[in-house]
């Protein structure tokens, strides 16, 4: 039997490290690029929304403007191209990462700028090029950034990254948006639009303070070099199908991506009517930004610190499960909510459980896309499982609401918590079979 004082040192020594572990310079770098990925999506999300209402643009025009997110689910169709592109003597200089980083940064700052010189009431189309243009670059960067994030980090502080890489996200949106709406309301709406490229600047800086990532090369690619030549031909082999072939010739392969698929099924479709069902019960815009931006950011925050201790603490598949669960569970409080009707105490409790079991799923979820990566093709591989994982938003984008109409808000969050289930089957069926973590995945920095 193990001595109780040794067990006790052994926790303690687990704990200095998980704290430790923190201010690691992959770690501290993961919360800088994180405040660089932030700002475009709320840029185009929050901010252009509010500024083309204030010019009295229809909700319909307004609305046409999210479509500017769409590359966001389509990036694995480029991601090859960035993950395998480079330019001689320039990336030779730079590397790789750091000169991708750079001019998508300098491409998106350019939009930014000029984007901040146009009239919505005079330059509509122009504005809705930009988004585009802006929602393109965004998702390149993020190609980019997640890439560089896993490639820096060691695989036991996957968790610790995806959660300094969230907290960095999470401030970089609320210095955009309310620091958008700040300047606008003292100055002006170009001025204010034209300050949010200095958002992008941690990043740069850290890509030069840490370096390009030193990655070996892996069995499976180094094979297939052997057996084909390193012409140009291999090349493009090698940007566009190994990653996918190395994927798919994982043991049990499908179950890893039906799980992806199918786990934020029910959890999507709560949060897509969450805003409607609000509505109905005549909460007040103050009320729900209460309970939205002051109660669920900070509930998303603590839950995204928790995710990391979750994932140390309790390995993959068992923080999977506490996550699945605790995300299915908390469903159970819009149930709640629809019976008792009107209250904000049950609505800050509500949606501040919900946001905390998002926040720990979150940061859970990103640690595990990553250890499911090898490094031969970081970029194309988690571009290809984080573009799943937003099947369930674009599926349930187009039902819920009709799903919400053929039902009551009591059956309809009852059927979003039941759609769950089928993810934490598959969940433990990988559990099961250990299905994502044989030794031949393993990953080796060189």
């Amino acid at each position: 039997m193990n001595n109780p004082s040794q067990v006790a040192e052994s926790k303690v020594s687990k704990t200095i490290r998980f704290i430790g572990t923190f201010f690691k310079k992959p770690l501290l770098a993961a919360f800088m690029l994180g405040m660089t990925s932030g700002f475009p999506l709320t840029l185009i999300l929050g901010v252009m929304t509010v500024w083309l209402s204030k010019y009295g643009i229809s909700k319909t025009t307004i609305g046409l403007f999210t479509l500017a997110t769409l590359p966001y689910s389509l990036k694995v169709l480029w991601a090859p191209i960035l993950d395998k592109l480079s330019f001689g003597r320039w990336a030779r200089a730079f590397g790789p990462r750091r000169l991708w980083l750079l001019i998508i940064v300098t491409a998106m700052a350019a939009s930014i700028l000029y984007l901040s010189t146009l009239n919505p009431a005079d330059n509509l189309i122009a504005m809705g090029q930009m988004a585009v243009a802006i929602g393109f670059l965004s998702a390149s960067l993020d190609i980019i950034i997640d890439a560089y994030r896993i490639e820096i980090t060691e695989e036991r502080d996957l968790a610790h990254s995806a959660g300094m890489y969230t907290w960095g996200y999470r401030l970089s949106n609320l210095i955009a948006g309310a620091g958008v709406f700040t300047i606008a309301a003292y100055s002006t709406w170009g001025l204010a639009i034209a300050l949010l490229p200095l958002l992008a600047l941690p990043g740069v800086i850290t890509v030069f303070w840490v370096g390009e990532p030193s990655i070996k090369e892996g069995v499976f690619l180094s094979e297939e070099r052997k057996s084909y030549g390193n012409n140009f031909w291999f090349k493009i082999y090698e940007a566009v199908i190994l990653p996918f072939k190395e994927f798919i010739l994982r043991r049990n392969w499908h179950w890893i991506l039906l799980f992806i698929v199918l786990v934020k099924f029910g959890d999507v479709m709560a949060a897509i009517m969450t805003g409607p069902f609000l509505v109905e019960l005549e909460y007040t815009l103050l009320e729900m930004a209460f309970a939205n931006k002051a109660v669920g950011a900070i509930a998303a925050a603590a839950g995204g610190a928790a995710g990391i201790g979750v994932y140390w603490w309790l390995g993959t598949y068992k923080a999977l499960l506490v996550s699945v669960i605790f995300m299915m569970v908390t469903n159970l409080g819009f149930v709640w909510l629809s019976i008792i009707g009107h209250d904000t105490t049950a609505l800050a409790i509500t949606i501040g459980l919900e946001n905390f079991a998002t926040g720990i799923g979150g940061t859970v979820m990103v640690a595990y896309f990553a250890s499911l990566c090898n490094l031969s093709f970081t970029a194309t591989q988690y571009a290809l499982l984080s573009t799943l994982s937003s099947l369930a938003r674009g599926f349930f984008g187009g039902f819920s609401g009709k799903i919400a109409d053929s039902m009551d808000w009591t059956q309809f969050f009852l059927v979003s918590t039941a759609l769950a289930l089928p993810g934490l089957v598959v969940l433990m069926i990988l559990w099961k079979k250990n299905i994502g973590h044989e030794p031949a995945l393993q990953k080796n920095h060189g």
